[in-house]
């Protein structure tokens, strides 16, 4: 399947107090239509958190810890890792819930979790407040801000699990596209109607934006700026985090992606 319709929603308060429209908006994502909310973070913020996070990345060794609940916020080099499912190259920034940070990162993309979550036909603070049932136990939000530098970041396009915990797994754009900005080739794509044609949601989204699909659907991060030189330190390249709901390590509660580049299906 493929995505068969773009549609744009300027309020999201409009979807938060519409019970009606959350119904459309998840039968819309469920039939395979790609829905963008326009300026629903504040966008000094998410320059700011960037600013951090380059401080963080340059200044701190790289660390790997397991999702698992009680897990610290920590950022890692993805150099095709053997232990990613999907094969990537990029900076991961994780945070979770219970870690406090002076950015309060979760307090800056609550609202995205909330749309997610009414989305999923689950109550908005799913998964953001202390879980009440074991399933629940079993997932944890996250939010991965993740960094693809220019001239080699990229990751391959895959399939991420939908079920009972996500519908979408949302991208918040953090970066301008074209030319004389952060990047001006490649970055997140999924395909539009057929497998010829690639949306690139930076073409369609601005930062502060909010991207939701059927996360299920054939999507990736094509090479940022190809032929471009540049190495992990400068910055220089694509920034995007993914407000997601990840099953902890060992638990079987959901399957996990499939890299289809690697002939997964």
């Amino acid at each position: 399947m493929f995505i068969k319709e773009i549609i744009f929603e300027k309020d999201y308060k409009k979807i938060i107090n519409n019970e009606n429209l959350i119904k459309k908006y998840n039968n819309d994502i469920l039939n395979s239509k790609l829905l963008i909310i326009k300026n629903i973070f504040d966008k000094k913020k998410i320059l700011d958190l960037k600013k951090y996070l380059i401080e963080i990345g340059r200044n701190s060794l790289p660390g790997y810890y397991p999702v698992k609940l009680g897990s610290p916020n920590h950022h890692r080099i993805i150099n095709n890792d053997h232990r990613s499912i999907v094969k990537g190259k990029f900076h991961q920034f994780s945070f979770f819930r219970w870690n406090q940070d002076i950015h309060d990162v979760f307090k800056i993309f609550q609202k995205g979790y909330w749309i997610k979550n009414l989305l999923t036909g689950i109550k908005k603070n799913t998964y953001l407040n202390q879980a009440k049932t074991k399933k629940e136990s079993e997932v944890v939000a996250r939010v991965s801000i993740q960094f693809y530098p220019s001239g080699m970041g990229y990751m391959n396009e895959h399939s991420d699990p939908v079920g009972f915990h996500q519908v979408s797994a949302p991208l918040v754009i953090m970066s301008e596209k074209g030319k004389d900005k952060d990047f001006e080739t490649g970055g997140s794509f999924i395909y539009f109607k057929n497998r010829k044609n690639k949306i690139y949601v930076e073409d369609l989204a601005d930062i502060g934006d909010l991207v939701l699909y059927d996360s299920s659907l054939p999507h990736g991060v094509d090479l940022i700026d190809k032929g471009k030189k540049n190495d992990w330190i400068n910055f220089r390249g694509r920034w995007t985090a993914v407000l997601a709901s990840n099953k902890v390590q060992g638990s079987h509660v959901f399957k996990d992606a499939i890299d289809i580049q690697r002939g997964g299906i």
